[in-house]
């Protein structure tokens, strides 16, 4: 990222997590910092158990909120919930379900995989 990069400049400016108790500035940082806007952030059903997570979390960069959008967990530590990692923006960028969270419907157990032969 560049070192202009404005939402980097709030984040310095707000002195790390404390100016992004006001949510809806938590979501404009996010956005700008994920390439995701406001209404994809919210569609997640994450907005709110993020912003949560970000002030529980002292936060001196960007790369903390990115990972945490993207991959549903804080650094270092767990997913949030199984929901938070479900609805991680990593799966929306190359438009993938996580691993175990979809079924792939009746009876596809009874076919070959895609790409796959039959034996």
């Amino acid at each position: 990222m560049p070192d202009d990069h404005p939402a980097l400049d709030r984040l310095a400016e707000f002195g790390a997590s404390d100016g992004l108790a006001d949510f809806a500035e938590f979501l404009r940082v996010c956005a700008e910092l994920t390439g995701f806007d406001e209404p994809e952030l919210r569609a997640t059903g994450m907005a709110q158990e993020h912003h949560r997570t970000t002030l529980a979390h002292r936060v001196r960069d960007d790369h903390a909120l990115v990972h945490l959008w993207y991959v549903g967990a804080w650094p270092g530590e767990e997913p949030t919930s199984a929901r938070a990692y479900d609805q991680g923006l990593v799966w929306r960028t190359f438009h993938a379900a996580p691993p175990g969270s979809a079924a792939p419907g009746h009876g596809s157990w009874a076919e070959a995989p895609r790409g796959g032969e039959k034996r």
